[in-house]
């Protein structure tokens, strides 16, 4: 366990500073669009639009690790996600913003691949809930100091954008500067072994399900949360410190149940999570058509931030559970994609439910979401039996947890670093 956490230390250090800014930036653009009048539907429109890019780019993002490597994916796409929060302080126009989300949604598959994948890739098992946990543990923290920032300045202006991209910068030195190898890429694509939605569903039901569940709520939550909080009648420091809220409780949730999830079957830990809160979001959403009080939007947050973030880990954890090491980097991406998928439908289905329900609209959604996710991994616990514990489980894809320097002969580094006609060779 503490060789596989020091392996990936910096890549969950960068991790932490990127969805400090993409948190940022969520709240920013939620509460900016308010302000200049656009529709709940046209950021619903523009959360689509970053969900979409999302799934498009996991297409390609699994050949362009496999080509260039992890550490030069990630900070590439990085750098691209920079550019672009940096861009929406420029114009504050509906289409341009849409526009921007889809290119940042493109960047963010290649990051959320890069990542997953080597998370995965050096994790076994029996420790995989755990590894899973703390890495989400530490990006939740990231997700929710983001909105934090706010308070740094006023939505109109271009500060807090400028933030965001410092944060989103900031992430480039731990994963750039680390030690330990990251996981082995052929150089020319070779690697990758095909991994289609259709397979997804084929071998994991539930993780095809569970992947798309999760998207549904976390982004509903994402894209609307600070909205949300705004017409429930929080000033703009009262909904970043809502959305901040929320993301505490989930990260505070995030290790028990990884712990839970890797000595009790999965899908027990996934159906009983799911169901208590999806029977919690539907109280919020009947308790919001009565009245709005401190103890409706501290359960509220409670609720979104533990339904948004824990379980998609678990989902990954599930899945990747059954997987052969040749599949790691390419499944990763078709979660990615089914996830995306999930999102992209979400965030207009959840903002069309606020306009006809109000802002308890949103915990309607998220309430169905969550119980049909239970619901379906219950089904799949009578359907399949759980699979055989293994001590060893998927085997990582690359070398012994060493650092860089200690590698004798041709390094990772080399490998992960140098142009893709000299790292096919090796």
């Amino acid at each position: 366990m503490r060789d596989v956490l020091l392996s990936v230390t910096a890549l969950i250090v960068s991790l932490t500073f990127l969805l400090a800014g993409n948190s940022l930036q969520f709240v920013i653009l939620g509460l900016r669009a308010e302000a200049e009048g656009f529709s709940v539907n046209v950021v619903g429109a523009m959360t689509a639009a970053y969900y979409v890019g999302y799934g498009l780019g996991s297409l390609r993002a699994p050949a362009v690790v496999e080509r260039i490597g992890h550490i030069r994916t990630f900070a590439a796409m990085s750098s691209i996600v920079s550019v672009t929060v940096l861009a929406h302080g420029l114009w504050s126009e509906s289409l341009f913003w849409i526009l921007l989300r889809f290119v940042t949604g493109l960047a963010f598959a290649g990051l959320a691949t890069c990542a997953e994948s080597w998370l995965n890739a050096r994790a076994t098992r029996s420790v995989r809930g755990r590894v899973l946990a703390i890495a989400s543990i530490c990006a939740i923290s990231g997700y929710a100091v983001g909105p934090l920032f706010g308070a740094l300045g006023a939505v109109e202006g271009l500060l807090l954008f400028v933030v965001a991209s410092m944060l989103m910068s900031l992430a480039l030195v731990p994963v750039t500067l680390t030690r330990f190898s990251p996981p082995l890429v052929s150089g020319d694509g070779s690697g990758i072994d095909r991994y289609s939605i259709v397979r997804l569903y084929r071998e994991t039901p539930l993780g095809f399900v569970g992947c798309l569940g999760t998207g549904f709520v976390q982004g509903a939550f994402l894209g609307l949360g600070a909205v949300f909080a705004g017409r429930a009648g929080l000033s703009d420091a009262g909904a970043a410190v809502f959305v901040t809220a929320a993301l505490a409780a989930g990260a505070l949730a995030q290790y028990p149940l990884g712990w839970l999830s890797d000595r009790l079957d999965r899908r027990r830990v996934i159906a009983l999570a799911a169901v208590a809160l999806g029977a919690g979001a539907l109280a919020v959403a009947a308790l919001m058509q009565a009245t709005v009080t401190l103890p409706v939007l501290a359960l509220a947050a409670a609720v979104a931030g533990i339904g948004a973030m824990p379980l998609y880990p678990i989902v990954i954890a599930y899945v990747n559970d059954r997987l052969p090491e040749t599949s790691i980097v390419p499944a990763a991406a078709t979660l990615i994609l089914t996830f995306s998928l999930g999102s992209a439908v979400a965030a207009p289905v959840a903002s069309l439910a606020m306009d006809l329900f109000g802002p308890g609209g949103l915990f309607g959604f998220l309430g169905v979401a969550l119980l049909g996710l239970g619901a379906f991994a219950v089904l799949r616990m009578f359907v399949r039996d759980a699979p055989e514990p293994s001590a060893e489980g998927v085997l990582a894809v690359s070398g012994p947890f060493v650092p860089l320097d200690e590698i004798v002969g041709e390094t990772q580094l080399d490998l992960d670093l140098a142009p893709p006609e000299v790292a096919g060779r090796s």
